[in-house]
Parts: C-alpha cells; sequence; structure tokens
C-alpha cells in the first residue's frame, strides 16, 4: 500500500483554524504520553473550554473509564468504547447514550465475548482487558497495554481473523475491540453532533477537528478535512487507507498541546 505523507501541523492555516467550535480526540496515546496524562495536556484541555471550545474524547476505553473522564475532566462528553456510548455531563450527573437500546447491546456484548472465547485460547499472548468488566457495550483484547513487550503479530493474526469472520474488530494503539455491527468512532460523532449540538454533518466538516493516533481513528480521519495525528501514528501509516491530514511534531499529549497552542 502506498504510504500517504499528513503534512506537518505548521502547514494548517489560520483560516481554517478560526471556524473550529469542537476538538474530538482520542484518547490514549493521543491525550496521554506513556499511559500518563502530561500537566501540558491538561492545561490544553482548560484552555480550549476556556476559549469556548468544546472537546470531546472518543475512546475504545470501557463506559466505567470514561465516567471517570466526564466527571474530573474539562470535557463537553466522552464518546466511549469505540462509539457504543455517549457520556454527557448533566451538572453533578451524567447521561449515558447508548448506541442503540441498551439492553440489547448488553446482549450482543455476551454474544460476542463467548464467541472471542475460544479463539483466545489459541492466541495465548493475548488476553482480555482488565477493564472488560467495566464495558457495557463491546468486547475487548489487550495486546500492548498490560503485555510486554507487546504482542503485535499475535494482534494482527488474531485482527485478521476476526475480520474474515464478518465482525466489526479495529485495532488501537492499545486493544482489539469488538463492537457489534454499524458501531463505530464517526457514526456515535455524527449522532452526537447533530442531537447533543445541533451541528448538521456539512457544518461539521468545518467547525470539527478530530485528533488521533491509531488505525481506529480512520472512520475520523476520512470524514473531517480537519483531522490531526500525533507524531507517534507515523508508524501506522502505510498501513492506513485515511490518513490525517496533518500531523504534529510531538508524542502523544505533547503533540496534542502543540495544537492546542496553535488553535487558540
Amino acid at each position: 500500500m502506498m504510504e500517504l505523507r499528513p503534512q506537518p501541523l505548521s502547514a494548517m492555516s489560520a483560516a481554517a483554524l478560526r471556524s473550529v467550535r469542537y476538538v474530538f480526540t482520542d484518547f490514549d496515546d493521543t491525550l496521554t504520553l506513556h499511559g500518563r496524562l502530561p500537566a501540558v495536556t491538561l492545561n490544553a484541555l482548560q484552555a480550549l473550554e476556556k476559549a469556548g471550545i468544546k472537546v470531546i474524547p472518543v475512546t475504545g476505553g470501557c463506559a466505567g473509564w470514561s465516567d471517570m473522564m466526564v466527571r474530573v475532566l474539562p470535557v463537553a462528553g466522552v464518546i466511549s468504547e469505540g462509539g457504543g456510548v455517549f457520556l454527557q455531563p448533566k451538572g453533578r450527573s451524567v447521561a449515558y447514550h447508548f448506541f442503540q437500546d441498551e439492553a440489547a447491546m448488553r446482549a450482543k456484548q455476551a454474544e460476542l465475548l463467548a464467541m472471542l472465547q475460544p479463539r483466545l485460547k489459541r492466541f495465548e499472548a493475548l488476553k482480555l482487558t482488565r477493564d472488560q468488566a467495566y464495558r457495557l457495550t463491546d468486547v475487548a483484547v489487550d495486546y500492548a497495554q498490560e503485555i510486554a513487550p507487546p504482542a503485535v503479530q499475535e494482534k494482527d493474526a488474531l485482527l485478521a481473523e476476526l475480520l474474515g469472520a464478518g465482525l466489526n474488530a479495529k485495532a488501537s494503539s492499545i486493544h482489539i475491540n469488538i463492537c457489534q455491527d454499524g458501531v463505530d468512532k464517526y457514526a456515535m460523532t455524527e449522532r452526537v453532533l447533530r442531537e447533543f449540538f445541533n451541528v448538521s454533518a456539512a457544518v461539521a466538516k468545518q467547525q470539527v477537528l478530530y485528533v488521533g493516533d491509531a488505525p481506529n481513528d480512520e472512520s475520523m480521519f476520512a470524514q473531517f478535512p480537519l483531522s490531526v495525528g500525533v507524531a507517534n501514528i507515523a508508524k501506522h501509516l502505510p498501513a492506513l487507507k485515511h490518513t490525517p491530514a496533518f500531523i504534529t511534531e510531538s508524542e502523544g499529549g505533547g503533540g496534542f498541546a502543540e495544537l492546542a497552542e496553535k488553535l487558540l
């Protein structure tokens, strides 16, 4: 596959940035750096909120983790489990909005888990994520979060097998996430923009900027002209059909802070 190279962030025009009202961003390895949230990233989130720019993480992380994020970080909501559920702050409470009926999604999650368990016995280097118990819609397999060195070959083999079986599976920088059909980062983002912020898909192309670091961000890179990859996405570029338009100099949360400074 021909490698497509994003332009450096410095090439992004000030005119394009002036229209940005929403920043949707991946979390792990995009806001974080080596598993931690750097102070510069938290400062960037606070500065964006103060400037009236709404930040919404879009993560493959579990709903339990996302509940904490939406309660303690300066964000306007969190899209969790790869698009399975949107967590919306309501004062000191959090409202959960599921991609489909919650009970139906929980039943489908149980089916996916039962399907996956025998496969994991053939990939001994892989395991269910420690946060699987706190997931409400999807099933996640750890290959690089608590597994060292990362089990990349096993991840690729299992992912190929799942895709070959017609399952909705995607790889992040640390996990494989298996969701029910139709669940996708962009599908939920489009719904959230329309239903909760009254922003159409056409307007979103001018007002939304997306930031990510991994192959499971492709649907977002494909839909938003203002898309940015933090520097650590470089290793994934040869395998991507849809790449970010721009790339930061710094990795992870440092790259996000770099982008925020330019945006502000």
